[in-house]
């Protein structure tokens, strides 16, 4: 996740500046500094290759498990996970039959279940909190209070007031106006950056020799360079930051205006109904 600090956001856009900052020397990060071990490496891994030495030295036997990953999607031809994929036994791949008749045909590494049955996948969502939010504040926007409710109006009172911060409690309208001042300048000039260097994703390290005349472009390269560095990273893109400024500012928007219906359009389930289980695809 990249940082989007008060005092960065001021830093790269400061009116009128050439966006031009001095070079500062950083410890590189190694690229595997999340399998380290905080305690030998000053990197907050998990201390992988430490288990691994634990584990032979003491010469533990293996066990199988099967671990389930409610989250994003798993890439089923990835090498180091293609031979251990959970299979599903009882059914019959590419057939289109629910042969272990469990109401989900051809699930065989599992379910997707944010995908729509003609195949199509949810490539974004709107917030869950903003979805509560919007759900709930013609209902309880004018109370201040749940004392004389009922016990189900108290406990929804009581998400709407947890929606609420989270939606409007913390919104700082400098911020957000600085968010969308920087989106602007980083669109414009990655146009004319792209178009420049031929790349549609490009990371600092494709600027080092890129020296743009346009005032756009050179704002768009600083803002990608200070983000870089505020953040210790070579790695970001241009396609990841504008991705993330975009993702915040739906964020602010979300506080004035409904969110879009995402999930409606293309899973068409019933997402307040916990009996709603047969939806989705298996991609």
């Amino acid at each position: 996740m990249i940082k989007f600090s008060k005092l960065l956001l001021a830093t790269v856009l400061v009116a009128g500046s050439a966006f031009a900052q001095p070079e500062v020397k950083k410890e590189k990060v190694p690229n595997d500094w999340y399998q380290l071990d905080a305690a030998t490496t000053g990197y907050q891994g998990i201390s992988l290759d430490k288990a691994y030495s634990l584990l032979q030295s003491k010469k533990i036997k293996s066990n199988r498990i099967v671990v389930a990953v409610i989250d994003t999607g798993i890439d089923t031809l990835h090498e180091d996970l293609k031979s251990v994929l959970w299979t599903n036994p009882k059914e019959i791949p590419g057939n289109g039959i629910d042969d272990d008749r469990n109401g989900y045909i051809d699930d065989v590494h599992g379910w997707n279940f944010i995908g729509g049955k003609d195949g199509r996948n949810l490539k974004e969502d709107s917030y869950e909190a903003a979805r509560v939010y919007h759900k709930l504040k013609l209902k309880w926007e004018e109370k201040t209070s749940a004392d004389a409710f009922t016990d189900k109006d108290k406990t929804e009172f009581a998400e709407y007031q947890r929606a609420k911060q989270k939606i409007v409690g913390d919104l700082d309208p400098v911020q957000s106006k600085m968010m969308a001042s920087m989106f602007v300048k980083l669109s414009a000039g990655d146009t004319i950056i792209r178009k420049a260097i031929n790349k549609e994703e490009y990371t600092i390290k494709d600027m080092e020799v890129y020296q743009p005349q346009d005032l756009n472009a050179k704002a768009a390269k600083s803002i990608l360079v200070n983000i870089s560095k505020a953040n210790n990273s070579t790695d970001i893109t241009n396609k990841q930051l504008l991705d993330e400024l975009n993702d915040e500012i739906r964020k602010i928007e979300s506080a004035s205006k409904p969110p879009e219906e995402y999930r409606r359009n293309i899973v068409q389930d019933d997402e307040n109904n916990i009996n709603d289980i047969h939806y989705g695809n298996n991609d």
